[in-house]
């Protein structure tokens, strides 16, 4: 593009013009030289078409103006180059932001997750204490309950004794006392009750 700008039309024309010459001159010698005749005209003829052609060219080049054309294709080439850069950068820094926002929820989860194991380990202190308290009342009221069963066998085993001891008594006095000392004892105890009136 920068060439095109630096040589102006008529000099590419030219250029252009002596090229085409100096390349179909030595293809219309070895034609003429071939069959004998003369091939200049023809020569000239197709040299003049090329001419011809060459100036179509830089009329539709002017006429279509693409050099404005390119000029403008490679500016919106440019921007979108910079917009892509642009989006680019916006990308990164939210793939950065992303990364951190990543890095902290995984450091947020590892807190949450200590938390919730702290509160399972007190959770876990408290059920023992409950259960250890829980087992202690149930040892403490079984050995109320052994106490009272044992003071109830006891007393139930001093009265069981009590009432052989009487009947053995009893028997051992039929035995032992005769009628004469049963009068006696009435006697004596019927005494005593009216004394004590």
């Amino acid at each position: 593009m920068n060439w095109l700008r630096q040589r102006g039309a008529s000099r590419i024309l030219a250029t252009l013009g002596c090229c085409g010459f100096v390349l179909l001159l030595p293809v219309g010698v070895a034609w003429a030289a071939e069959g004998g005749q003369s091939m200049w005209p023809d020569f000239f003829y197709r040299l003049l078409n090329f001419s011809i052609m060459v100036g179509v060219l830089v009329l539709v080049y002017k006429k279509l103006n693409l050099k404005g054309f390119f000029t403008k294709r490679t500016e919106k080439i440019a921007n979108t180059l910079n917009e892509l850069e642009t989006k680019k950068k916006e990308a990164e820094k939210t793939y950065e932001e992303y990364k951190q926002k990543l890095a902290q929820l995984d450091k947020e989860t590892d807190r949450i997750l200590q938390e919730y194991i702290e509160q399972g380990e007190k959770e876990k202190a408290k059920i023992i204490a409950n259960a250890e308290k829980a087992a202690a009342e149930i040892r403490e009221q079984t050995d109320i309950a052994i106490e009272q069963e044992i003071k109830s066998a006891k007393t139930e085993l001093q009265r069981e004794i009590a009432e052989l001891s009487v009947t053995a008594a009893e028997a051992m006095l039929k035995e032992k006392i005769g009628d004469k000392d049963q009068q006696k004892l009435v006697d004596d105890f019927m005494k005593k009750v009216v004394e004590a009136k």
